[in-house]
């Protein structure tokens, strides 16, 4: 009896124990000044880089570098970083030798919009429109053709909840959002679409990377049987026949695909 009460004595106190020393050493760790500053921009674009990040950081916190981590908020840093235009999210934390850590992670651009006014702006995965940028040109899906919509930095396309409440111009985004999506979420159509245009009457043309010809996708329905009915097509048929015998391929009719030269 004694040695099981000695044993559950033993597990409950070496818990505790390391969760004081681990207390204690946090304590510590704040009274140490701030030897390092390090950033790490994550993501596979370069609209920012890692001196963008610090010299946002050390406008605000002039002399970061020798302040006690106790007069330093991780929590005020994230939310600077997190707010510059290009990232999406960032985390700070701080090391047990002083330093402050930051990941930074860039907005992902999915396609580039290219309106009627001739004006550019990127989507971005989150459904939302981003500027583009003077440093740094991503290499996304280009959309052309009669998109009225304007550059808005409050336009997020994940929150129009229902197509059917939806402007002419809200709906054409709202369906190249869903159009896009697929294409980009699917590596094989990533690396074979290359451009979009949007009809006047909101139907949808795809041109694949080799120009061979011009997929005749209609609207945003059925997206994936319309793929899947191409990838059939493209198997056992283009191959067979050349890449190049169709100029247009038409998807808009239920179970077959129309054809011209």
């Amino acid at each position: 009896m004694i040695k099981k009460i000695a044993v559950i004595v033993f597990y409950v106190t070496i818990p505790v124990g390391i969760f004081i020393l681990l207390g204690f050493a946090v304590e510590s760790n704040k009274g140490i000044a701030c030897r390092d500053f390090h950033v790490h921009v994550m993501g596979s674009h370069y609209f920012i880089d890692n001196s963008d990040v610090i010299e946002k950081v050390f406008e605000r916190y002039k002399n970061l570098e020798g302040q006690p981590l106790r007069n330093v908020s991780l929590r005020n840093i994230e939310e600077l970083v997190s707010n510059m235009y290009y990232v999406e999210e960032s985390q700070v934390y701080r090391t047990i030798d002083g330093s402050i850590r930051v990941n930074a992670i860039q907005r992902e651009p999915i396609a580039r919009i290219i309106n009627a006014h001739n004006e550019s702006f990127y989507l971005d995965s989150n459904g939302r429109l981003m500027k583009v940028s003077n440093q740094y040109t991503a290499r996304v899906i280009i959309v052309t053709g009669h998109i009225s919509a304007r550059y808005s930095p409050n336009t997020d396309i994940k929150s129009f909840k229902s197509s059917k409440e939806l402007t002419s111009s809200q709906k054409r985004l709202y369906d190249l959002n869903k159009l896009i999506h697929f294409i980009v979420n699917n590596s094989f159509w990533n690396a074979w679409i290359d451009q979009i245009y949007v009809t006047r009457n909101g139907d949808f043309e795809l041109i694949p990377k080799n120009g061979s010809h011009v997929i005749e996708f209609g609207k945003a329905e059925d997206i994936e049987e319309k793929f899947n009915k191409l990838l059939v097509f493209y198997q056992n048929g283009l191959t067979h026949v050349g890449w190049n015998s169709y100029r247009r391929i038409n998807l808009k009719f239920k179970n077959q695909i129309v054809c011209s030269k």
